[in-house]
């Protein structure tokens, strides 16, 4: 296998068409960063007037590399594939555009390279900024070296498996969020449209604990350390484990407001805000970065009824309203202190717990089947990119 120079099977940010190529025409398709999902797929694409694209965004084709420049990019995996209506789509400034040349590249074989594991950790290192204001270069990609093989065919038949495996995930992934819908369905029928007196999450958290971010800067990679959670860390309502960071014990010493137990929520206050997990047994005493918070339930609340309030539609209307910015989108953790929490009776609460324990029981053999179809993904991919598929 021949490893290649992205940029020589690749345009990186070609140019954008001349004004006469868009003149007359109605509307295009237009993605913003929010509609780039982290499974690497695009939600619903916007049409917009040419009035409005014609003032500077980036612009692309079919079939082009959507890969976010700023943060959270290779956290959240924000690279997709471009699906396009019109002759030339446009999105955010905040993409970078990867077009594959005729022949010499296939689109699907790109787009999984560059989700794979090498690409993202080495993408993470070569950003360049503040930690809240990191970017991918665009030398990132020129320079960056891929095995890329002679026959077009042979990468078609690639991503052609790299594609069976992701379906096979997917479909997985879709059974937990079945399983999680009931839930969402029964606290909507116990809890929702009903009158119950309410306090600040400030005040339902536990006795000693705030709601709080953590580390600010955490290092490098430190071995056998203290992992910490990034908003990238946590997909699907769960926290990826495996894929967690490590910071030395001193630095994490320094932030132990912010140490995690198990049982306690954590929810990502930039970028994906209002994302939300359980911290597993496992991740008992890890830490955080500025973009999550530590939620600790107090007594007055069940951790699960907490959880799927926190998930709920009117609670995530309410943190929507909140978050500040366009291309890097965060809620204070003042205006998140101020979230009123409904308090419905302790018994209703239990009730509803006792539900999740019974239909988490069956999660977790969900859980069981989706990682080995993960483990499957990420194996393959990494043999990919070695070469070896």
């Amino acid at each position: 296998m021949t490893f290649v120079r992205l940029s020589k099977a690749a345009e990186i940010n070609p140019p954008g068409p001349k004004g006469a190529q868009l003149n007359g025409k109605d509307c295009f398709d237009f993605v913003p960063m929010a509609a780039v999902r982290q499974d690497g797929y695009i939600d619903e694409v916007q049409q917009r007037p040419y009035a409005e694209v014609a003032k500077g965004y980036t612009t692309f084709k079919d079939n082009d590399i959507l890969v976010a420049k700023i943060t959270p990019c290779f956290e959240n995996n924000k690279i997709a594939l471009a699906r396009t209506r019109t002759e030339f789509a446009f999105g955010s400034t905040e993409f970078h555009v990867i077009r594959c040349k005729p022949g010499k590249l296939e689109p699907k074989y790109l787009l999984h390279l560059l989700r794979a594991d090498p690409v993202r950790h080495e993408g993470e290192r070569r950003m360049t900024g503040s930690a809240g204001q990191k970017r991918v270069p665009k030398s990132f990609f020129e320079e960056l070296e891929l095995p890329i093989p002679d026959d077009i065919d042979e990468q078609r038949r690639i991503a052609a498996i790299l594609d069976k495996a992701d379906a096979i995930r997917r479909k997985r992934q879709q059974a937990l969020a079945l399983a999680d819908d009931l839930l969402k369905s029964a606290f909507l029928e116990m809890f929702a449209a009903k009158e119950w007196p309410t306090k600040p999450l400030s005040k339902v958290v536990a006795e000693g604990t705030i709601v709080t971010y953590g580390i600010v800067q955490a290092g490098p990679e430190y071995p056998g350390g203290v992992p910490y959670i990034r908003t990238g860390d946590i997909k699907e309502g769960r926290i990826l484990a495996e894929g967690l960071r490590h910071t030395s014990p001193e630095i994490a010493s320094k932030f132990s407001r912010s140490t995690v137990r198990s049982g306690e929520i954590v929810m990502s206050i930039r970028a994906t805000v209002g994302t939300t997990a359980v911290v597993p047994d496992e991740l008992d005493g890890a830490n955080l970065t500025q973009g999550t918070a530590r939620i600790s339930p107090g007594s007055e609340v069940t951790p699960e009824y907490l959880l799927y309030f926190l998930r709920s539609s009117a609670c995530q209307n309410w943190l929507a309203k909140q978050v500040k910015g366009a291309t890097f989108r965060e809620i204070t953790l003042a205006r998140l202190r101020e979230l009123e929490v409904p308090l419905p009776p302790p018994r209703l609460q239990r009730t509803f717990s006792e539900l999740c324990r019974e239909v988490r029981e069956n999660q977790r053999k969900l859980a069981l089947d989706f990682r080995a179809a993960n483990e499957l993904s990420s194996v393959l991919s990494q043999r990919a990119f070695r070469g070896e598929l």
